[in-house]
């Protein structure tokens, strides 16, 4: 990822242009400009911002500092912006928050010419994506991600997705950004849940793409958990290097989905991810893919830098063995298989296309009976 930049190709989609920035929206920020330039094919584009109230509350000037970024860039903002509130209740909401996003643009005649700017957590990504992927048939989107977890994983998302009656992403759109915006200081805004469950979105990427990320993951899990701002900024830019060069994989998302579901959306994403990670794990030693020594590393990772905090309060999900289970169909549903990506060693990753039910109760059963202490 030379110069903090990368162009990530979608064949037949076209080119999203991935930035790490020091200060978004700010004087030395030329990044932004020239992304919603693009998006818009205008030197003087309009745009329509959606935001994540929590960013917009916990960034000191976050309002005026993005006006006069604007003004001086010769950028037009449509209408007023549309502030969410953010976590997976945005997607939960039977598309209210959507409706909100269509009713300002189309009230601002929003056009194709035009753009969406979307600021916040992976959810508010996800809702402006959609919104924007219907307006007009599609207008211009620019992701500018405020968590580790979408820094790493939302912002390539080829995809928007909406809950809708109880069903996790059941709407769901091709959503194919001009370009994401990655300001690693916006992850000083998240509450400490946030910080510490988003980390699982790297240890997810590591596991299974990258063992040297995964190796200085695991030193500075315990300083990570204290909320080290400064290794925070290095750990972005290098796994955001690190998936930009390497790619995505489903590694655990199947689970991760289903466990957020039982919960009623109460256990996080990030939380609920780092559960599901450890499950597989458990899973790929039991069918010979993973070394002990190395699921350790991986499991350990996540408890040192805070992501398994959730586990405490999910053991009765764990505890439901065959309900997890039901989340295979969900993804057979979803995907139109049940292959998934387990950890093979050494930061790969091996498809599995018939999974085994007995050996997914069987480390289910052992994970819930080591942590519980029975």
């Amino acid at each position: 990822m030379e110069g903090d930049t990368a162009e990530v190709k979608w064949e037949d989609k076209g080119t999203m242009h991935v930035a790490i920035v020091d200060g978004a929206f700010s004087e030395t920020d030329s990044e932004t400009a020239a992304a919603l330039k693009t998006a818009t094919g205008d030197d003087a584009p309009r745009i329509l911002l959606v935001a994540d109230s929590n960013v917009v509350q916990r960034t000191e000037g976050l309002g005026s500092r993005i006006g006069r970024y604007l003004q001086a860039n010769g950028i037009a903002l449509a209408a007023p912006p549309v502030v969410l509130n953010g976590g997976e209740k945005l997607k939960c909401d039977n598309l209210q928050s959507v409706n909100r996003i269509f009713e300002a643009a189309l009230g601002a005649d929003l056009g194709a010419k035009d753009a969406i700017v979307a600021l916040g957590g992976g959810t508010l990504l996800d809702v402006a994506g959609f919104a924007a992927a219907h307006i007009r048939g599609g207008v211009g989107l620019v992701r500018v991600p405020t968590t580790a977890a979408a820094m790493v994983e939302s912002s390539f998302a080829t995809t928007a997705a909406v809950n809708f009656n109880g069903a996790k992403d059941a709407l769901k759109v091709a959503s194919h950004p001009v370009a994401a915006i990655i300001d690693p200081s916006f992850t000083k805004t998240v509450l400490d849940g946030v910080w510490r469950g988003g980390l699982s979105e790297i240890v997810r990427h590591a596991a299974v793409r990258d063992h040297a990320l995964l190796k200085r993951l695991g030193a500075d899990a315990p300083a990570m958990r204290e909320r080290d701002n400064d290794m925070m900024r290095d750990l972005v830019r290098l796994a955001v290097a690190s998936r930009a060069s390497r790619g995505g994989s489903d590694f655990a998302l199947w689970c991760a989905e289903r466990l957020e579901t039982m919960s009623g959306y109460k256990l996080p994403h990030g939380y609920a991810l780092a559960i599901a990670i450890c499950i597989e794990c458990a899973y790929a030693v039991e069918r010979g893919l993973l070394k002990e020594s190395e699921q350790e590393l991986i499991c350990r990772t996540l408890a040192d830098c805070g992501a398994l905090d959730g586990l405490a309060h999910s053991q009765h999900l764990l505890a439901q063995s065959d309900s997890v289970l039901k989340g295979l169909a969900a993804w057979r549903l979803a995907t139109g298989s049940e292959e998934r990506t387990l950890p093979a060693g050494a930061g790969k990753g091996k498809i599995e296309s018939v999974p085994s039910r007995e050996a997914y109760r069987k480390v289910m059963g052992e994970f819930l009976a080591a942590y519980s202490g029975d």
